[in-house]
């Protein structure tokens, strides 16, 4: 059986690991997810918090100012809303035994393959950060007056207070027009079923090599229990989470030494093991909200020292700040029974 020594060559491996390996999540495909140059360059700064302006919509429903020929008439200039968001990175980092890596080893392409599970990991994990931080929004809006919340659910649910295609246009009538019929829409299995079996979900081939993202009127649909489902039973209440186009901006880059092979002597009883390290610094950050948690109340990490943000943390309304106008904003949910 080859060792993990003997097999491993870490030039090889990174040919296979994708330079953004987030690009076939359907986050991205659907444009929720946009890469954002400047958090690339914030990564590489070694600070673990970041802020960044922005810059508010303007809206166009005001009527322009129309020129004249006197002197003395004066337009005004209008104000544009602008301020300034704060986000955290992450610092992640997973390792594996030599033994679990054992099948892989064995195989040909072995190198390839463990690069090929390596992109799914951190694949894997930037979508668990936004389902986490969609849920802390939810949160958030639910303890500040639910401004970005429509609620048609009863506590006996009936026909009218389930999921349809009504209440979904109705949410996105409290949006943008820009935000409507793209993003994604993130459900529970059940919802999902249901939307499945009234075949209102299709198959859409965004890019090539990459498999299809189901969509519903214009949103990819995305699966995930957390956040998603509120008691049980057939009065369960659901919660639809809607992100639009470019809701999210996001940054990734390799952490120092990744790929790193590590023997270690002591470890089973003496036997020693061998470890293979992937870390990965990355920031998903949602626009037009600030993440205001201060550093001493952080679980991502030990007890002794906590810099990055854990799912738990991202999914507590108090961590949260709304530093948008909430029409300006890309988030709704939707609650219904289903």
């Amino acid at each position: 059986m080859p060792s993990l020594m003997e097999v491993f060559d870490r030039d090889t491996v990174l040919s296979y690991i994708n330079v953004d390996p987030l690009v076939p999540s359907p986050f991205v495909q659907s444009g929720a997810f946009v890469a954002d140059s400047r958090l690339s360059a914030l990564l590489s700064g070694g600070s673990p918090t970041f802020v960044v302006p922005y810059i508010g919509g303007i809206d166009a429903g005001l009527e322009p100012n129309y020129g004249n020929t006197i002197y003395t008439d004066i337009a005004m200039p209008r104000d544009i809303q602008g301020d300034s968001m704060q986000g955290r990175v992450a610092y992640l980092n997973e390792a594996f035994r030599e033994a679990s890596l054992q099948r892989y080893l064995t195989q040909v392409n072995s190198l390839e393959l463990i690069g090929g599970k390596l992109n799914q990991l951190w694949l894997n994990s930037a979508e668990n950060r936004a389902r986490a931080t969609l849920a802390g929004l939810r949160n958030y809006d639910q303890a500040n007056g639910k401004k970005l919340t429509t609620d048609i659910s009863a506590a006996t649910a009936t026909a009218a207070t389930g999921f349809s295609f009504d209440a979904f246009v109705d949410v996105e009538a409290t949006m943008r027009p820009a935000n409507r019929g793209n993003g994604l829409m993130v459900v529970h299995p059940q919802l999902a079923a249901k939307i499945r079996k009234n075949n209102q979900a299709e198959l859409l081939q965004t890019q090539a090599n990459i498999p299809p993202v189901t969509v519903y009127n214009g949103r990819a649909l995305i699966e995930s229990e957390l956040g998603t489902k509120i008691g049980t039973g057939a009065n369960a209440k659901y919660v639809s989470l809607l992100a639009g186009a470019g809701a999210f901006s996001y940054a990734q880059t390799a952490g120092n030494d990744d790929l790193e092979v590590e023997r270690t002597a002591s470890t089973s009883n003496g036997a020693g093991d061998r470890v293979l390290w992937t870390r990965r610094n990355m920031v998903i950050h949602p626009q037009g909200f600030s993440f205001i948690a201060a550093e001493n109340t952080l679980t991502g990490g030990t007890e002794r020292q906590s810099i990055s943000a854990s799912w738990g943390d991202l999914q507590k309304a108090e961590n949260w700040e709304l530093t948008l106008d909430p029409l300006d904003t890309g988030f709704r949910f939707l609650i219904s029974n289903l």
